[in-house]
């Protein structure tokens, strides 16, 4: 726990933490000081002081007033500025994580987890330094010099005060709430499930069903919740009727001290009203208390890990002769599952070499698209390594790996918007001729000509307007364009007839020939193996 806080507060910049503690500093002891000079006005004036001592006192009031609404404002201003500079960095934290982890090996059944950190982790890490850390701080310095300035006149207050400030934080701690992202991931991933399958549940007629286990789901939540806040606002009075305990203790211990002279009637005053403005600034405190431990649950799911060692060596013992020229891609012993006790893949070795055309078969469920995926670093594998021209795969990282590719998996995604954008958004400097060429060898031109608006013409969610081949043309000519040394191709020709089939097998690797790029290709189409130069059979 330790550690992880020190890892947020190193989120937080010194130079703009201490501006900001520094203001709430001015503005809880202007707060205390316009009490304090208030009580001795009250106190003295029937004493008849000096006028100019009023006058002076009055001034004063004044100017503790409008510094507490200065420091208020700036403590506001730079607290906010703070927390929102570190919001923003957690934010891109947890899209890296999320780029990293997704597609979840262990497909829906952490999207819950996935969700809270995205809507409630960051918000709770940024309340970690608009709330958490600032409050204990201000406290924590005004009770040092409260107890300072009350040492030499009440020593048994002292241990009173110090003891009530930590109290307040750590109390709290006996409450032992469960996380809020387990207690949410429930919910949520009935929430999501019912999201995800609600065309077929309405066409089951088990809509209302699922909806009633939805509802089942919040109000176990809800009530999860109702009783969290009743247990806390339990602590919360209790903690209030022993602050008020102490204060009347600390009036009793001065009372003496009063009666004997030591403190005239008018500095007595003054000291019952600065201790309780001073006591009242723990009332912030428990809930600081108990978002400490949220930060850090938070955190712990969000921030990056440390690196670990890998699982397994990098295999780094193979020599290539002068003649013999690194393989693109070499897979050694390489294994991988989903889960633990369920291998995909185990103890496989291979090699691609530049211009070397592999098509990569087997029965369904066999671990085609896996292996593609292994490739693509979307996962990294259990044991063995993979190499890239010679490099491991732990000596890359996935974006760098990806740069090798221009790939077509089962399950991409197209935007509605028009081919063109579609080709824009994965190559931002591409000229309509390159995307025309594209569409030639991916056998697609003449249907996009065909369109009324040609490449601008709207293609639905998904690319819906288009059937399920020319998706599938579309794809391979997205991943043509990237013109990169690998062409990763899931299943190129399913929904095709033969003869297109054969064209487009035959245009993707005269382009790639012509190029010096190599094929991958996961197929089902076995007439198209008379052109490969290996097949990894699964």
């Amino acid at each position: 726990m330790t550690g992880t806080l020190f890892r947020l507060l190193a989120i937080a910049a010194p130079t703009k933490a201490l501006p900001a503690l520094l203001a709430g500093v001015l503005a809880a002891a202007s707060g205390i000081a316009l009490i304090g000079t208030a009580a001795w006005i009250i106190a003295s004036a029937a004493l008849q002081p000096p006028l100019s001592a009023l006058a002076l006192a009055i001034t004063l009031v004044r100017a503790c007033g409008i510094g507490r609404a200065v420091f208020r404002y700036l403590d506001r201003l730079l607290s906010h500025r703070l927390a929102f500079a570190c919001y923003e960095n957690l934010q891109q934290a947890t899209y890296r994580r999320s780029a990293a982890a997704i597609p979840l090996r262990a497909g829906n059944a952490r999207e819950g987890e996935f969700l809270h950190d995205l809507l409630t982790g960051c918000e709770t890490l940024r309340n970690f330094y608009l709330r958490t850390v600032p409050q204990p701080l201000i406290a924590g310095i005004l009770t040092a010099v409260t107890c300072a300035a009350l040492a030499p006149l009440c020593p048994w207050g002292v241990p009173l005060i110090i003891a009530l400030y930590l109290l307040h934080l750590v109390l709290p701690h006996l409450l032992h709430e469960t996380d809020l992202r387990t207690e949410s991931t429930a919910y949520r991933e009935v929430l999501l499930d019912l999201l995800d399958g609600r065309a077929e549940l309405a066409a089951a007629g088990t809509l209302t069903q699922a909806q009633g286990q939805l509802d089942t789901a919040a109000e176990d939540f809800q009530q999860k919740q109702s009783h969290k806040r009743t247990k806390r606002e339990r602590l919360f009075t209790l903690l209030d009727v022993l602050r008020v305990a102490v204060w009347i203790a600390l009036i009793a211990l001065l009372t003496p001290y009063a009666a004997d002279g030591v403190l005239s009637g008018v500095q007595y005053a003054v000291w019952v009203l600065v201790l309780e403005a001073v006591l009242s600034e723990y009332r912030p405190l428990p809930a600081a208390s108990l978002g400490t431990v949220e930060a850090v649950q938070a955190a712990e799911n969000i921030l990056p890990s440390a690196p670990c060692a890998a699982l397994n060596p990098a295999h780094t013992d193979t020599e290539y002769s002068a003649e013999e020229q690194a393989p693109l891609i070499e897979a050694y012993h390489l294994s991988f599952g989903y889960h633990a006790d369920v291998p995909i893949l185990r103890d496989l070795s291979f090699r691609i070499h530049r211009g070397e055309h592999t098509a990569i078969i087997g029965e369904s469920g066999a671990g085609k698209t896996t292996l593609a995926s292994l490739l693509l670093r979307l996962w990294e594998p259990d044991c063995g390594t993979l190499s890239y021209n010679g490099v491991p795969h732990t000596q890359l990282s996935p974006d760098g790996t990806r740069t090798l590719f221009g790939a077509s998996l089962q399950g991409s995604w197209l935007f509605s918007t028009s081919t063109r954008d579609n080709f824009l958004r994965l190559h931002e400097n591409m000229d309509e001729a390159h995307i025309w060429q594209a569409l030639e060898t991916a056998q697609l031109a003449d249907v996009v000509r065909a369109l009324p608006a040609g490449l601008d013409e709207p293609l639905g969610a998904n690319a819906a307007r288009l059937s399920g081949g020319q998706r599938s043309r579309l794809l391979t000519a997205l991943a043509l364009a990237a013109e990169a040394d690998l062409l990763l191709l899931d299943e190129p020709t399913a929904g095709l007839d033969a003869a297109r089939g054969e064209r487009l097998i035959a245009a993707v690797l005269e382009t790639l020939d012509a190029r010096g790029g190599t094929l991958i290709v996961i197929t089902h189409d076995l007439p198209l193996l008379d052109r490969m130069k290996q097949v990894i059979e699964l």
